[in-house]
């Protein structure tokens, strides 16, 4: 004040000058105080000066007094006010209030207080040099007229709260203040109060660098923040509480009146001399501005804009006026390019964090939603897009330490993030990470990493699901390529178990499925070409490549450089968002991308779903000029990663939280669920992952019509819904169509692999040959106990005339088909008589020799052979157990029975030869593309390998059948004879047991021998066809001799036929007509030796009649009755004659 500048010489003078103190009981001022710090600013010799009086005593003083007295008025109502002014006016006496002036006062009264006007326009000029437009007013009832002055300048923008009841502060704070995050703060409260929201403002954390406090001078009397603003009236600077700013209103305002004069020198005017101090009746017209300094208290200078300089604000920033505007949190996103030396840049990465950028627009654009009075800050990071280096990340998280933020947003690589993960605790950093597209399975844990959440499914859990989709889908067959990296190394277990679950066979070599992350093309092509020919070779049309985006294109480049074009291959990306990425326009090797993996599949976590999925990708599409249709996934999950931390932070902020404890706001990230690009998004209680609703299978493909690449969504998988797999949108395959195109590759060549690479496989060899031994000695061995236990028996010799029946006609039969199934048996004919060669190959059913059985033709016979047996099996148990006669009231077994009759001599003796060599047609796998068992396929079907998948299953079954054919075959084949009457002609058990051994020597002999060395094989086939005619002839094959010895001419013809094979084969090589000619001749001279023979030797002993009642027949077949196991000659006889009718 400017009346404090004018005192100390009247003091000196001895003035008469009295001045009245009127107090009242119910002020709350304490008197005492403002009396005794008066007195020690007058001096002791000043006290007759003053005179303190309580209001009921103040009227008597006034009238009584003989000196001019000037009243100051410390009563607290405007009544008291109101009675002293008119003292005042009455007895033409200065009066002094300190409160507001009212109309009703009298002239004489003044205001020791602040003019409102004045002192909103100082808090305006203040508010006008910072451009503080914005902040929250913490106000006393006496001070709600700012309120209303200040909204009306800066509507809608200032937030004010009237402060009644302090026990409220703290929640008031925490609830209301916290959420408007606000940097400024302005105190226009009593000093307790104003204590209080200090207090409660530093518990919140909301006094920090780059924030400010303005306060009146009340509410400065009980604090001191460093960097804190204090507006006050000039002259009050240094006091420090109520009764010392009063006391130095007073005293400053007695020093002017005292050295003025005094009315008995010179008739002093008062009133006059007030009016000049005080326009418009208030004492205090001008203000300061102090700066809080280590406590100290430092005048700025008054409160006009052109004199705020030097000033210091919060955390000791003199450089940063703090904004007006929302209040900063920082987030940090690691957006960058740059990869550790040596490893090129990752350019899409900037194209997957739009969706952060656009995610922080958002939040800061809206006014309502997300964080509405804060601004959200994101930090771009360039410490590694893809690749990890520990030390170049350090190195690059130390620097930039102070930018991380609240939380974290790392890029799309799982060993980037767990270096990020590591460093954050090298460098105490205490802050949630939140991943987008992070797949691992090894983050999963929040026991293991409790600062970690993703938006993103456990990539395992989508590989598991992968292969149950292959499976609905009809793919049975692939080939799997795969990078050594613990995230993918995570995926391929996964895989492998569910495949071999859903029996979706990976057919490629085991050994030759995987490179080392970060190889790139000349690495590839030097060191794991093999990897590629091999996934080329199993001619496996689906191709699981499990390969991070930036190797992909050179694996491509691979693929295409062997000889594949589009359609060849369907490539399936399974690394969560490849397929989304791999297309980018700045990809390299596009081209030849495209060529080669077009169309392709994947199986992705579900984004742009809903309404804000649709507004995403449109925004992404107008402000970042990213393809919607192009379906890039990883900006959609970014998004919502973003808006994860988002939504955590506004929660906190509501609730007056720390948002800036790192622990706590990862327990808020775990609670979030909010509806986002990716559709409803939720962290589990107990792990760090996505809690999966549902996911989507992928087509990649050309636009026909816009020639542009297309990611389209055409089926849900919903391992929690009624309907599991939703197709919605027929999936697009090579070769531009819906149709599946089946399991393998359509080649040129008969296998699915370049014939350089198929090799004699050894080990196939000794294996296959081992096994054959093996059936070759059990079916000696059985064969010898069966002849020994049962059927050591002779046979009669046919010694009259028999009527010729249907049985007989198929022992006659038996011996032509039988012998061109031994010419199959024997060595290569087919350059001398292909026309023979042939019909021995479909009678012996080694059918790859006519037509093609690969791709699954050859089971198709095998299938036929295991329902033979099968067959065979349950009329041998009919015919043995004799069950129609234990129940002859069941038809059924009488039927049975009936066809065990006819079947019998066609399933265990005509295809014997047939059976046993398509059932061990199973084991021969002695080629192979590779050293291992698995690396071997089947010669009848190049397109199985074998030892794995479904192979191992018809092996199985094979040895089965072969175990359960063959002895029942060998007891039966001289069972049928004997239990059907009208067989005549019969073998010699002793024959058939001898035909049996014969037969598998000769069918192992093919499998084995044949296919190691043909000249070998003829040689070794023509001695044991000799060593069976000497026995055939020691041992009579039937009881007919025509029948044996045209079996011995058959022997014969067989054996001179695979002579002139072997010499051929051995010596000549040669297709030429001779050969036949020669064949033809001895085939001549040996049929003419047998009939002029037969004439002299062997007369017939069969007949035929010209007609026969065939149905007598039938019924006789269902009516004719057994003695024991055998139908006897004695019976037969009797019945002859009905029969023969």
């Amino acid at each position: 004040m400017a009346f404090l500048l004018f005192f100390i010489a009247f003091l000196a003078l001895g003035s008469t000058l009295d001045f009245l103190f009127v107090f009242d009981k119910k002020s709350n001022l304490n008197i005492t105080k403002i009396e005794f710090a008066l007195l020690s600013k007058l001096g002791s010799e000043k006290k007759n000066l003053v005179l303190w009086t309580e209001i009921e005593s103040a009227s008597q003083i006034i009238q009584n007094s003989r000196s001019q007295l000037s009243i100051f008025d410390l009563t607290s109502t405007g009544q008291s006010h109101y009675a002293l002014s008119l003292m005042a006016s009455t007895y033409n006496l200065a009066h002094f209030i300190f409160d507001d002036m009212k109309a009703s006062y009298s002239p004489w009264t003044f205001s020791l207080s602040h003019e409102k006007s004045l002192y909103t326009q100082a808090v305006i000029s203040i508010l006008d040099k910072f451009n503080w437009t914005k902040g929250v007013f913490f106000l006393s009832q006496e001070n709600i007229y700012l309120e209303n002055a200040l909204n009306s300048l800066f509507p809608n923008n200032l937030t004010f709260f009237v402060t009644q009841r302090d026990s409220m502060i703290a929640e008031l704070i925490n609830k209301e203040v916290f959420r408007l995050g606000s940097y400024l703060y302005f105190m226009f409260v009593a000093p307790e109060t104003a204590q209080k929201i200090t207090k409660s403002l530093k518990q919140a954390k909301l006094l920090n660098y780059g924030s400010s406090i303005l306060m009146n001078h009340e509410s400065s009397f009980n604090v001191t923040i460093d960097g804190s603003l204090i507006i006050t009236e000039k002259g009050q600077e240094k006091t420090r509480s109520y009764e010392e700013f009063i006391s130095t209103h007073i005293y400053g305002l007695i020093r002017i009146l005292s050295f003025s004069t005094s009315f008995e020198e010179q008739q002093f005017d008062i009133k006059q001399k007030m009016d000049e101090l005080c326009p418009s009746h208030y004492c205090t017209t001008s203000f300061n501005l102090l700066n809080v300094r280590n406590g100290s208290r430092i005048i700025i200078n008054d409160t006009s804009a052109s004199h705020f300089n030097n000033i210091t604000f919060l955390g000791n920033n003199s450089l940063i006026i703090p904004s007006a505007q929302k209040k900063i949190i920082e987030i940090s996103m690691n957006s960058g390019v740059s990869n550790p030396t040596g490893i090129p840049p990752y350019t899409h990465n900037t194209i997957e964090f739009k969706g952060v950028f656009l995610g922080i627009s958002l939040i800061n654009d809206q006014k309502e939603g997300i964080l509405p009075n804060y601004y959200l800050q994101g930090n771009e990071l360039d410490c590694g897009a893809n690749s990890l280096n520990a030390t170049f990340q350090f190195n690059c998280l130390k620097a930039n330490i102070n930018r991380i933020g609240q939380f974290f947003i790392p890029p799309n690589s799982t060993p980037v993030l767990l270096g990020f993960i590591s460093n954050f605790k090298k460098l105490n950093v205490s802050k949630p990470i939140v991943a987008g597209r992070i797949g691992s399975s090894s983050v999963s844990s929040p026991k293991t990493y409790p600062l970690f959440g993703r938006v993103s499914f456990d990539a395992t859990y989508l590989a598991s699901m992968a292969a149950k989709m292959f499976y609905t889908l009809g793919w049975k067959t692939c080939a799997l390529i795969y990078q050594t990296d613990s995230f993918t190394l995570d995926w391929v277990k996964s895989f492998i178990a569910s495949a071999k679950e859903h029996e979706v066979d990976i057919i490629n070599n085991p050994d030759l499925r995987s490179f080392p992350a970060n190889t790139f093309y000349d690495t590839l092509k030097s060191n794991y070409s093999a990897v590629f020919k091999e996934a080329i070779s199993c001619n496996a049309r689906l191709i699981i490549w499990a390969v991070f985006s930036n190797i992909s294109p050179d694996g491509m480049k691979m693929f295409y450089e062997l000889g594949m074009r589009n359609g060849d291959l369907l490539i399936y990306y399974a690394i969560p968002g490849t397929i989304s990425s791999i297309y980018a326009p700045e990809t390299r090797n596009r081209d030849i991308l495209i060529e080669i993996s077009t169309p392709s599949i994947a199986f992705e976590q579900p984004t742009y779903i809903g309404d804000v999925g649709n507004m995403v990708a449109d925004l992404l599409e107008t402000r970042y000029g990213i393809d919607k249709n192009a379906q890039i996934t990883t900006p959609c999950l970014l998004f919502d990663a973003l808006n994860l931390g988002g939504y955590s932070l506004d929660f906190m902020v509501n609730r007056g939280q720390d948002y800036t404890n790192g622990t706590l706001l990862m327990s808020t990230i775990r609670k979030q669920r909010f509806q986002g690009c990716s559709g409803n998004v939720r962290i589990g209680d107990q792990t760090n992952n996505r809690i999966v609703e549902f996911a989507v299978l992928q087509n990649g493909y050309i636009d026909p019509t816009t020639g542009k690449i297309q990611i389209s969504n055409n089926a849900y998988f919903k391992p929690i819904g009624t309907t599991i797999l939703q197709m919605f949108k027929p999936v697009l395959y090579p070769g531009n169509t819906t149709i599946f195109p089946g399991q393998y590759r359509v080649v040129d060549g008969k296998c699915p692999f370049p014939d350089e690479l198929v090799r004699t496989f050894d080990k196939g060899r000794y294996l296959v040959s081992g096994i054959c031994i093996a059936i070759g000695l059990t079916t000696g061995v059985i064969t010898f106990y069966i002849w020994r236990k049962w059927w050591n028996i002779k046979v009669e010799g046919l010694e009259k005339e028999q009527e010729m029946s249907v049985q007989d006609f198929i022992m006659a039969a038996t011996i032509v088909i039988e012998f061109f199934q031994l010419l199959a048996m024997g060595p290569d004919i087919s350059a001398i008589s292909s026309l023979l060669s042939d019909i021995g190959i479909a009678l012996s059913l080694d059918l790859d020799k006519i037509i093609s059985v690969t791709q699954g033709v050859f089971w198709i016979f095998l299938d036929i052979i295991f329902f033979l047996v099968a067959i065979w099996f349950i009329l041998s148990l009919i015919v043995l157990l004799r069950i129609d006669e234990k129940f002859p009231d069941f038809q059924l077994f009488r039927i049975l029975d009936w066809l065990a009759n006819i079947l019998m001599p066609i399933i265990g003796n005509l295809m014997f030869i047939p059976v046993i060599s398509v059932l061990l047609d199973v084991f021969v796998c002695d080629e192979s593309i590779g050293s291992n068992f698995t690396d071997s396929f089947m010669i009848k079907d190049c397109y199985q390998f074998c030892w794995k998948g479904d192979h191992i299953i018809y092996a199985t079954i094979s040895l089965l059948c072969l175990i359960i054919y063959e002895p029942l075959a060998v007891f039966c084949r001289p069972l049928w004879q004997e239990i059907e009457h009208l067989v005549h002609v019969k073998y010699t058990p002793s024959y058939l047991m001898a035909k049996t051994v014969f037969q598998v020597i000769l069918v192992l002999m093919n499998k084995t021998v044949k296919r190691a060395q043909d000249v070998a094989h003829g040689v070794l086939f023509t001695v044991v066809v000799v060593f069976f005619i000497i026995f055939s002839f020691w041992h009579k094959a039937y009881n007919y001799p025509r029948f044996s010895w045209w079996l011995s001419l058959s022997l014969i013809a067989v054996c001179y036929t695979s002579l002139l094979a072997t010499i051929n084969i051995g010596v000549y090589n040669s297709s030429s007509p001779a050969w036949l000619i020669i064949l033809a001749f001895g085939w001549a001279v040996i049929g003419l030796t047998g009939i002029l023979v037969q004439r002299k030797k062997y007369p017939s002993m069969l007949y035929r009649k010209k007609v026969k009642d065939t149905s007598t027949l039938f019924r006789f077949a269902f009516t004719f009755s057994r003695k024991s196991n055998k139908i006897t000659p004695e019976f037969y006889s009797s019945n002859k004659d009905s029969i023969s009718k």
